[in-house]
């Protein structure tokens, strides 16, 4: 049996820098922002799963997601 195609160096290169780029977006939110968002935005929990885990209201965790995917783009922009 062969081994799988491998990528160009150059690809594994740019899917690191931008893993780490995204680690460090991610940084900049705070702990209960970036909990919120990765457990809705990335693991697809809705806010009531978000809510239950975090220990804030639905509300409180739609408030904090919006938040910080503005604040993601805004500093993707810049």
């Amino acid at each position: 049996m062969s081994d799988p195609p491998t990528k160009p160096d150059g690809m594994n290169e740019r899917a690191d820098d931008v893993s780490v780029a995204f680690l460090m977006l991610l940084e900049r939110l705070s702990p209960e922002a970036r909990a919120a968002f990765l457990l809705h935005e990335i693991f697809g929990a809705d806010y009531r799963e978000v809510a239950a885990v975090i220990g804030k209201s639905e509300a409180e965790c739609r408030r904090l997601v919006i938040h910080a995917r503005a604040q993601l783009r805004d500093e993707r922009l810049r």
